[in-house]
């Protein structure tokens, strides 16, 4: 429980202040007075409990009076609780807007208890997740070393790698007939023994296979947490939703960056990395104790057939497939470009990592709520175009200009999750949604395996990164091309609203769910 107590001498239209209802980050229940005692009750918001009162002491003047409110609160969020609290402390003393207005920090909407909850355990196995994916993206140059393997076997290895997400989709089958939360126990479990049978590896092929398994785990993990996501949280919040579960993942996968150094002390150092996530287990339980089962699938309409969606699977899919087949490279091929072709070294490596995605993070943030507020296609040009287009000069510069570029295009490339993500969610009704999510995030991996595979043959023959990636980028700029045209905003809309069905198959459930409790 935390406890702020603030004493000062007020004018009267600051005291009438203090005595209105908040409605900002908390919602107040109206006052109830005694004497000069003011209590307000917890209408609505991200808290277990809340309360406030406003002691009205002594008249310091005519026009000033003593007055002393005390707040006391704790924040529905477990483990990113203490940060978060840093912020709210701030907002209790000034972030009194009285029309629901959230501070920037926060979701453009009031989140309630449960949904706030189940964001910070989303969040938490996002990290996990984050973690799993880019392991295989930074250790397997190292590992490729110790096993005398060359770039297009390294290629070929990426290639096997990203094709596990293909088994995914039988695992989404489960989670639209099962529930949500099953699929994400399982596939937590699964990705962290995956991630260790690598690190035991013999060989090339060994390692490939566990990391094709833990692959398969891991995006059913993903596709499972955005979709459950994307059904607890209310309109307006998607992409903000989305772009936070991206910071999540994006520090875990850090977390592989920051260890990498660690790969330079023997040649099987690199294994150490793969063994890191059993120090999850730990955290696993309370977690998926805690975990409630998504209120739209417990809720969700009757079943529908898949096939009466392969329209919006195959163009989104497309999309996906078109950013894949240039980002994929890109991720698995960076290190090999920057010690490779510029000499770097593990921890000169990571510190360009680090310095680059470090102030991306903050940049997807403020992409998620410009994407609810603004709109996600204006978000997602400026992302292809100009933020991809920095990245393809990453792969043609030296010096500090690499730098620069690295960190510019990290900065404008983070609104691609946030503002394309959401539409795993709100083209399909709740019946599908895992499936297709899943199809459509298997659509993207295919072309990534296709884009990593094709840029290791080119690399062997052209003898440099540079065009390669050039050429690549054709298909990102093709694919926003499709979606100016094509996507819609759906930011404002409730899911139900963009799909009927799943309301008028319960017309006695509370649909759209209420914000507040």
């Amino acid at each position: 429980m935390t406890r702020q107590v603030r004493r000062l001498v007020a004018t009267s239209e600051e005291v009438e202040a203090l005595l209105q209802a908040r409605d900002d980050i908390v919602a107040e229940d109206a006052a109830e007075a005694s004497d000069d005692l003011y209590r307000f009750g917890l209408g609505g918001g991200p808290f277990e409990s809340y309360s406030r009162s406003v002691q009205l002491g002594a008249h310091d003047s005519e026009e000033r009076r003593h007055v002393t409110e005390t707040v006391e609160w704790r924040l529905a969020v477990p483990w990113f609780g203490p940060a978060i609290n840093l912020a709210v402390r701030r907002a209790m003393r000034t972030g009194r807007t009285g029309d629901g207005t959230q501070p920037v920090w926060a979701p453009p909407r009031r989140l309630d208890a449960r949904s706030a909850t189940i964001m910070a355990m989303l969040a938490a196995a996002a990290m996990l997740s984050g973690y799993l994916a880019n392991a295989p993206s930074e250790l397997h140059t190292y590992a490729a070393d110790e096993f005398g393997a060359d770039q297009t076997a390294q290629g070929i290895l990426g290639a096997v790698v990203r094709i596990g997400t293909l088994l995914a989709i039988g695992v989404s089958v489960l989670a639209d007939r099962y529930g949500r939360r099953r699929i994400v126990a399982g596939a937590m479990v699964a990705g962290v023994a995956c991630a260790a049978l690598a690190a035991l590896a013999p060989s090339m092929v060994w390692l490939g296979a566990a990391l094709l398994v833990g692959r398969t785990a891991n995006a059913a993990l993903g596709a499972t947490i955005v979709v459950m996501a994307l059904e607890e949280i209310p309109a307006g919040c998607r992409a903000w939703c989305l772009s936070v579960l991206a910071m999540a993942a994006a520090l875990g996968a850090g977390v592989v960056v920051w260890l990498q150094p660690f790969s330079d002390l023997a040649p099987w150092a690199w294994r150490l990395l793969f063994g890191v996530p059993l120090i999850a287990l730990a955290g696993m339980r309370p977690l998926l104790r805690r975990l409630p089962e998504s209120r739209r699938f417990e809720r969700r309409g009757r079943d529908v057939a898949l096939s009466g969606y392969w329209r919006p699977i195959a163009l989104l899919g497309a999309i996906y497939l078109a950013f894949g087949l240039f980002l994929g490279p890109i991720d698995w091929f960076r290190n090999e470009y920057l010690r490779d072709e510029h000499g770097f070294s593990a921890t000169l490596v990571a510190l360009f990592v680090l310095s680059t995605a470090t102030p991306a993070g903050l940049a997807v943030y403020a992409a998620g709520r410009l994407a609810d507020s603004r709109g996600r296609r204006i978000i997602l040009a400026i992302a292809a175009v100009f933020g991809l287009g920095s990245l393809v000069a990453v792969f043609n510069v030296s010096g500090a200009a690499l730098w620069v570029l690295g960190l510019v295009g990290a900065m404008l490339s983070a609104g691609l999750l946030p503002s394309l993500g959401v539409y795993r969610g709100e083209l399909f009704p709740t019946a599908v949604r895992a499936r297709a999510a899943t199809l459509t995030g298997a659509m993207g991996v295919g072309g990534a395996a296709a884009g990593v595979f094709l840029a290791g043959r080119l690399r062997t023959a052209w003898g440099s990164f540079g065009d390669v990636i050039a050429l690549l980028w054709i298909g990102p700029l093709v694919a926003v091309l499709v979606a100016v045209l094509w996507l819609r905003e759906r930011s404002g809309h409730e899911l139900e609203e963009l799909h009927p069905a799943d309301a008028a198959s319960n017309p006695d459930a509370a649909w759209p769910p209420t914000l507040q409790p």
